[in-house]
């Protein structure tokens, strides 16, 4: 293996993990749109037997959809497993290799609570079992993001008048606090909740609207930032017309409960999956603005003078010694 394959290698092997991990979440998220998180009573068993054999081609709807979270978690946590050893193998980075490690626990004690919610039936640990699940999948688009060649070498830094770094970081928590609502008022489903979700979602397409506008002016000099502020844009505006529509099948106009169709449930687990989007939009934007915009005390990636050689009373220069020189 050349040097080039092993410095590649560990960003490659990241976006795999991320790119795979995105579909668990859609899978997960039908598990709560169709209720059916307690169709398989026990863990680690199904039903008794070793999950890897059980046959549930022939198993009742919930069953298969249940079971099929639990090997596509298994799945994912394999590859976690590779991500975090050729880390440990490639990665020149110290503190890349304990994030790997960090991913491992993570998807570690993700597996776990997804077990004790089973087990203890508990809604409070669906709900954190879900949020999590967002968390994990964010840290594996910043490990990809962390291991592309944005982070080898110096960085081309620019002003930051609009304070950029400092919105999209605020964009991101407020992305993250919304997923922790959603899954609140997914497994709970109270009025305040839903009155908390609509007021944080409106507050993050306002701020991802304005970033995207803001960068957008001036999308020659930030070049790197102009794609996840389009991302970041076109999600959280999506997310919104899919919230809306997964709110008509959940509150029908009539007031009478309805049972969930097919289509609803697609629209009401895309709107959850899109979340992980989003997330990753707000990552790699966060990231990216920290890696290519100037902080308070930078400008253009150099340190501001001192005040004792700034214009106003700066020091005369020492004369030149002629002798010296000549």
């Amino acid at each position: 293996m050349t040097n080039n394959q092993r410095s590649r290698g560990p960003h490659w092997v990241a976006i795999f993990a991320a790119v795979f991990t995105l579909p668990l979440l859609y899978v997960g998220g039908s598990v709560t749109t169709y209720r059916v998180g307690l169709a398989v009573p026990d863990w680690p068993s199904t039903f008794g037997e070793n999950p890897f054999l059980y046959d549930f081609r022939n198993a009742p709807f919930g069953v298969r959809i249940e079971h099929l979270h639990r090997l596509y978690g298994a799945a994912v946590g394999l590859a976690t497993i590779v991500l975090a050893g050729w880390f440990l193998a490639f990665e020149r980075r110290r503190w890349l290799k304990r994030l790997g490690l960090l991913a491992l626990a993570m998807v570690s004690v993700q597996g776990v609570l997804g077990g004790l919610r089973v087990i203890r039936v508990s809604t409070l640990l669906a709900a954190v079992h879900g949020s999590l699940g967002q968390a994990f999948f964010g840290l594996m688009v910043a490990l990809a993001v962390w291991t592309g060649r944005d982070w080898d070498g110096a960085a081309s830094r620019f002003p930051d008048p609009d304070h950029l770094r400092r919105r999209s970081a605020v964009v991101l928590a407020l992305v993250y606090v919304q997923i922790v609502l959603g899954s609140w008022l997914r497994h709970y489903g109270t009025q305040a909740a839903l009155g908390s979700h609509a007021l944080v979602a409106a507050a993050v397409w306002i701020h991802a609207v304005f970033l995207a506008h803001r960068i957008e002016r001036r999308r020659g000099e930030l070049a790197r930032l102009v794609g996840p502020s389009r991302m970041l844009g076109l999600t959280a505006t999506l997310q919104i017309a899919l919230g809306l529509a997964a709110l008509v099948f959940v509150l029908p106009i009539d007031g009478t409960p309805r049972p969930v169709t097919s289509a609803q449930a697609v629209v009401r687990t895309a709107h959850q999956t899109n979340a992980a989007l989003l997330v990753a939009a707000a990552i790699v934007l966060t990231l990216r603005a920290y890696r290519h915009l100037a902080g308070p005390a930078t400008v253009c990636g150099s340190q501001p003078r001192p005040i004792e050689e700034s214009v106003v009373g700066r020091p005369e220069p020492a004369a030149l010694d002629w002798e010296a020189v000549a």
